[in-house]
C-alpha cells in the first residue's frame, strides 16, 4: 500500500492530476466554478482560476465574441502568468472562439467640445504610426469605430468629420478621439464602441494558446514578454488589430504555428530585445502599415513555409539593430508601390528555397549599413527595374548561389547597373537566368519543379512550395470582414 501511495504522490508532483476550467459566455457566470457544468463567462476568469498546467476550455457559441467592459484609455491585455512544465504545459484552447478588443463606451466617458463634437482620450499601441509626423488621422484602411453595430466614417480632418453625422476623427497630435453624433440623435441613445482590449500576453513558461481568433485590438493579438520559455501559439488569427498581430519581448522563446496576421494597424509580426521566434506555416497579408515582419534590437526569427504578401505601406520584411532573420520556403511578394521588398540593417537576413517577387530587393540604401544578406535556391524576380538594389560598401556582405532569376534587367550596384554577365563571381555562384515565369496561385508557383546543385554538389528545390494549408489561409481570410458582431465572410468577397 504504501508503494502504490508513493506511485500516486509521484503521478501528483508531476502535475498529472491538473483540472479543465470551463468558459462559456453564453451560459456561463463569473459566480462559477468553472466546471463543465458551472463554467465561468470571462476568459479573464477562468485564467485567474487555473493553477499550474491546467487547462483552460473555452466555448465558441458560434463565434459570439467575448468581451470584456470599457478600461479607460488604456487598454488591458488576457496575461498568462502562470505557465506549466514541458512535460504538461498550460493549454489554452479556445476551440475557434472569438475575442473582440472592442468596448462600447459609457455615455458619461465623452466630454463635449463644441459644434455638437464630443471628444474622449484614444491613444492604441499602435507604436510606429503614433510617431508619424505626416498624418494626423486613423489609417483610412484600418475600420476600428463602431455606431450602433455598423461602421462609422473614418475622417482625415475636424472640419470633415463636423460635416459628417455619426463621423469620428483621430487626432493624433492630441491623443484624442473626436465624434459627431448624427442628425436627431444623443450620445446617450448611440452605442459607441471602439478598440479598448487586447489580446494574449504569455509571460509564463511552458504555455500552449490555441484555436482562437483576436479582432480589433487596441494593442496586439498574441504576444509575450519577459523571459518566457516554451511558449507556442497555434492555430491562432488576427485580424484588424491597432497593433500587430504577434509580437515578442524580452528574451522570449515563441513558436506560432499555423497562424494568420491580416489588416492590422501595425506589422504582421514585430518581435524585438533578445527575443526568439519561430514561425510555421504562417500568413501575413494585407496588414497596414510598418512591415510585413519586423525584427529589432539582436532578435533572432525562423520564418519556415510562411507567406508574406501585400503589406503596405513599406517593405515586406523589416530586419534592423542587430537582428537575424532567416527564411526558408518562404513566398514572399511586394505590394505594388515601388516599394523595396525589404529593409535591412545592422544584422542579417537569409533566404533558402524561397521565392521573391515584385519590389527589387533590399532597402533604402542606409549609409550606415552593417547588414549581410544570403539567398540560395530561390526564385527571384518580376521587380520591375533592378533585381536589387545593393548600396555602396555592402557588396562584399551579399552571398547569392543556386538562384533563378527572371525577367529584370540585372543588379544595381553602388548606382551603377550590372548585366547578368557583368556581375562578380564572388557576388553570385551558380545562378541563372529563367525564359519562363513563375504562374498559379499569386502568380508565385513555378510551373514544374526546378532542382539545381549547390556548391556541394546536392541537388535542390529553386523556389518554395508552400503546403496547401497556407493557400487555403490565405483564401479564407483574403476578404474577412470584422465588425461587434464578429467575423464574418462576405459571399462576394469584397469589403
Amino acid at each position: 500500500m504504501k508503494h502504490i501511495a508513493g506511485i500516486l504522490a509521484l503521478f501528483a508532483a508531476a502535475g498529472l492530476t491538473a483540472a479543465t476550467v470551463h468558459v462559456d459566455n453564453v451560459k456561463g457566470d463569473d459566480a462559477n466554478d468553472g466546471s463543465a457544468e458551472r463554467p465561468v463567462a470571462s476568459i479573464e476568469r477562468g485564467l485567474a482560476l487555473l493553477k499550474r498546467s491546467d487547462r483552460l476550455e473555452v466555448a465558441p457559441n458560434g463565434g459570439k465574441p467575448y468581451r470584456r467592459p470599457y478600461p479607460g484609455a488604456v487598454g488591458r491585455s488576457l496575461d498568462i502568468r502562470l505557465g506549466g512544465t514541458a512535460e504538461q504545459p498550460m493549454v489554452i484552447d479556445g476551440n475557434g472562439a472569438v475575442i473582440s478588443g472592442l468596448s462600447a463606451v459609457p455615455a458619461d466617458r465623452w466630454k463635449e467640445a463644441g459644434n455638437g463634437v464630443y471628444e474622449l482620450p484614444f491613444w492604441p499601441m499602435s507604436n510606429m504610426y503614433k510617431h508619424y509626423a505626416k498624418q494626423d488621422y486613423w489609417l483610412p484602411e484600418s475600420r476600428i469605430f463602431f455606431v450602433d453595430g455598423k461602421a462609422a466614417a473614418n475622417c482625415l480632418t475636424r472640419a470633415e468629420m463636423e460635416k459628417t453625422p455619426g463621423g469620428f476623427w483621430w487626432s493624433r497630435r492630441q491623443r484624442k478621439l473626436f465624434f459627431r453624433p448624427p442628425e436627431g440623435r444623443t450620445i446617450a441613445e448611440l452605442t459607441v464602441e471602439l478598440p479598448a482590449n487586447a489580446g494574449f500576453y504569455v509571460l509564463a513558461d511552458h504555455v500552449r494558446v490555441e484555436n482562437f481568433t483576436v479582432i480589433l485590438s487596441w494593442n496586439d493579438g498574441f504576444d509575450a514578454a519577459g523571459d518566457p520559455r516554451g511558449v507556442h501559439y497555434r492555430n491562432c488569427v488576427a485580424i484588424d488589430n491597432c497593433g500587430q498581430g504577434f509580437s515578442c519581448h524580452g528574451t522570449s522563446v515563441v513558436l506560432y504555428e499555423d497562424c494568420v496576421a491580416v489588416r492590422c494597424a501595425s506589422s504582421g509580426s514585430c518581435d524585438v530585445h533578445w527575443s526568439n521566434s519561430s514561425y510555421a506555416r504562417c500568413v501575413f497579408m494585407n496588414n497596414v502599415f510598418e512591415g510585413g515582419v519586423a525584427a529589432n534590437d539582436h532578435s533572432a526569427h525562423t520564418y519556415s513555409s510562411c507567406l508574406v504578401v501585400h503589406n503596405r505601406p513599406f517593405e515586406q520584411v523589416w530586419q534592423n539593430n542587430d537582428s537575424r532573420m532567416f527564411f526558408d520556403n518562404c513566398v514572399i511578394i511586394g505590394n505594388g508601390d515601388a516599394v523595396p521588398l525589404m529593409f535591412l540593417r545592422h544584422g542579417s537576413a537569409s533566404f533558402r528555397q524561397c521565392t521573391l517577387l515584385n519590389a527589387g530587393i533590399l532597402n533604402r540604401g542606409a549609409e550606415d549599413n552593417r547588414g549581410t544578406l544570403s539567398i540560395e535556391h530561390s526564385l527571384i524576380g518580376g521587380m520591375g527595374t533592378a533585381l536589387m538594389d545593393i548600396p555602396a560598401g555592402m557588396e562584399k556582405r551579399v552571398m547569392l548561389s543556386g538562384n533563378l532569376y527572371f525577367g529584370d534587367r540585372g543588379f544595381r550596384v553602388a548606382g551603377k547597373l550590372l548585366l547578368p554577365g557583368e556581375v562578380p563571381g564572388s557576388f553570385d555562384v551558380n545562378s541563372q537566368w529563367y525564359d519562363g515565369k513563375p504562374a498559379g496561385r499569386l502568380e508565385a508557383e513555378l510551373p514544374r519543379a526546378v532542382r539545381r546543385k549547390n556548391a556541394a554538389g546536392e541537388e535542390r528545390r529553386v523556389g518554395a512550395a508552400l503546403p496547401e494549408s497556407v493557400w487555403r489561409s490565405y483564401a479564407k481570410y483574403l476578404h474577412v470582414e470584422t465588425s461587434p458582431a464578429g467575423v464574418s465572410f462576405p459571399a462576394d468577397g469584397r469589403r
